[in-house]
């Protein structure tokens, strides 16, 4: 699976990501990958999962917050604009903005299957949705997390700390 349009969008926010930049990217690859397994993708249906990988946490680093869905979404949607693929807004909308969703996404097969994938991430692979733990441990390897998951759950006892009538903005039921 072609990862080089990731790697393309997301050279664009090097300054932005800094030192996470490779953290970032690789995890955005590994759920990429996963996404694309679970829904079977086409090649159409893998450019749209590649542009929702790169911009799906995004925001955390362009707007400085754990409450990064929207922000997250409007540099998406300015992306697809300049790239002349509005007609794709709704559907990476619905990835972006529900791929911390508690219960299945019903709307977009396309979304459910990147909840998945980033859950099957965030939890080092113990959670599979019939993703072989070969598949797993081939992903890693290609794309380390080098400390994606320990920086993200810091980031979130922060947030936790900072406001604790709404510790996490971005989970949805």
């Amino acid at each position: 699976m072609n990862t080089e349009l990731i790697t393309n969008i997301l050279s664009s926010y090097k300054n932005e990501l800094g030192p996470n930049f490779e953290k970032y990217h690789n995890h955005c690859c590994r759920v990429f990958v996963f996404a694309a397994i679970l829904s079977n993708a086409t090649e159409y249906e893998q450019k749209q999962l590649a542009i929702a990988s790169a911009f799906h946490d995004i925001g955390i680093w362009t707007a400085n917050t754990l409450d990064y869905l929207q922000p997250s979404i409007e540099l998406s949607e300015k992306y697809l604009n300049k790239h002349q693929l509005g007609h794709w807004t709704e559907s990476v909308k619905d990835i972006i903005d529900n791929h911390h969703k508690l219960t299945p996404f019903k709307n977009n097969s396309l979304a459910e299957c990147f909840r998945k994938a980033d859950l099957i991430d965030l939890t080092f692979g113990y959670i599979k949705f019939g993703i072989s733990s070969a598949q797993i441990n081939e992903n890693k390897k290609l794309y380390p997390a080098l400390g994606f998951q320990p920086y993200i759950f810091k980031e979130v006892l922060k947030n936790i700390v900072k406001h604790p009538l709404n510790p996490m903005p971005i989970m949805k039921w």
